[in-house]
């Protein structure tokens, strides 16, 4: 079982404040190392080389597949003002590229308005809902660590769906820590890794039949941060499939909110399908590390 805190944890190179090392835990594989945990470490490391207090987005491409073992990091920091600050991530492995990412961070006194204009959908609590790892076991489906780590309730998705949508409701709760002291960028690591790691699945619950067949690793992910639920355990997010053209790029996108409705962060991506052939091609790199 993965913890969010401890398996993003940098340890400073220098004196810079700019270089880190960080060690990647297999206890977040999903066909190798997830992409929203990856980006979640570049979070992380953007955190390390400012003191404001919050993400505002952040951008970012994957290069690369990498290994579980240690990543470099490097940061430049592009722009600052009391306001924001921009900063660039770059992750690194045996001088590799791993991922490339962009993050603004803002201060948090800013004034501006407030209104709510992507209300949350009327659910169930999780309580009422079963696990999700529950039901993919007794369908027989593999599971991947990732979900120790990630305690999911489906709303509508693969198990509960009598049609094929592309859609992955879910409530989401991170094990064994749901939540990290107040910390406004580890909280917006949760919904990094919650919009990257269920658009994928989204895509193929519309495609049950192409499930053992096909794999889509996220090229890149966009994710807007709007408030911040530092108490709450639980956070509800959607996902949906936008696009599959025949080409092979597929299109996604995520919403995020915490339970007293408060939309928390909207995200999207790319995904470039390939074979599952592939995939245990990756997944065995990264068992090997």
């Amino acid at each position: 079982m993965g913890d969010l805190a401890e398996d993003t944890t940098l340890t400073p190179v220098d004196d810079s404040g700019l270089l880190f090392q960080a060690e990647l835990n297999d206890d977040w594989a999903l066909i190798g190392p997830n992409g929203g945990y990856l980006a979640a470490v570049a979070l992380r490391a953007a955190a390390a080389a400012t003191t404001l207090p919050r993400p505002a987005s952040l951008s970012c491409q994957f290069l690369s597949p990498p290994r579980f073992g240690l990543v470099e990091l490097e940061v430049v920091r592009l722009r600052a003002t009391r306001r924001a600050a921009a900063l660039r991530v770059s992750m690194r492995q045996f001088g590799k590229p791993v991922l490339e990412a962009l993050v603004w961070a803002a201060h948090d006194g800013l004034s501006g308005p407030r209104t709510d204009w992507t209300p949350m959908p009327s659910v169930p609590p999780p309580d009422d809902l079963p696990d999700l790892k529950d039901l993919l076991v007794a369908e027989g489906r593999g599971i991947p660590p990732w979900h120790d780590s990630v305690n999911l309730r489906e709303l509508s998705g693969r198990t509960t769906q009598k049609t094929p949508a592309p859609v992955a409701f879910c409530w989401g709760r991170f094990l064994p820590r749901s939540t990290f002291d107040g910390d406004c960028w580890l909280d917006a690591c949760r919904s990094v890794v919650l919009i990257d790691s269920l658009q994928w699945p989204a895509v193929m619950n519309a495609f049950p039949e192409l499930e053992q067949q096909l794999f889509a690793p996220s090229i890149d992910l966009y994710v807007g941060f709007h408030d911040f639920a530092v108490a709450d355990p639980w956070l509800l997010v959607d996902a949906s499939g936008r696009a599959a053209g025949g080409s092979g790029v597929l299109a996604g996108d995520a919403r995020v909110w915490a339970p007293d409705g408060r939309l928390l962060a909207t995200g999207a991506q790319q995904m470039l399908s390939t074979s599952t052939r592939r995939n245990a091609a990756l997944a065995s790199m990264g068992r090997r590390a």
